[in-house]
């Protein structure tokens, strides 16, 4: 074999390699969204998961600023997401509306494509 075929062979069985454990873009949202909803309290968790269309996303919006303004603790991990998600400029409905419709609907209806 020659010494370009051994230099192919080997850089195709890195990426091979590499690529197994790779997370799929379907994953890698339902773990963003999993740590979204694992800081928010309780009442706005249940809240959000009921949300049925864009115009609910204003009302957990309202629940999640509240909740924000009240517990230090969430605030700051709010924002530690947002800044993580560059959305750290959204205001809390529009954080809701992206976790809603770009994770949890995008999810739901299988509108993620992996490439």
């Amino acid at each position: 074999m020659s010494h370009t075929a051994w230099i192919f062979l080997l850089v195709f069985a890195a990426l091979a390699i590499s690529s197994c454990n790779r997370e799929s873009r379907i994953e890698s949202r339902q773990r963003r969204l999993n740590t979204f909803r694992s800081v928010l309290p309780m009442d706005v968790r249940n809240e959000f998961d009921e949300i049925i269309d864009s115009e609910n996303c204003a009302d957990v919006g309202f629940l999640l600023e509240e909740a924000r303004a009240c517990d230090i603790s969430v605030d700051a991990a709010i924002d530690s997401i947002v800044r993580a998600e560059l959305i750290d400029t959204f205001s809390n409905e529009e954080i809701v509306y992206f976790f809603w419709y770009y994770f949890a609907q995008a999810i739901e209806t299988g509108s993620v494509r992996e490439p």
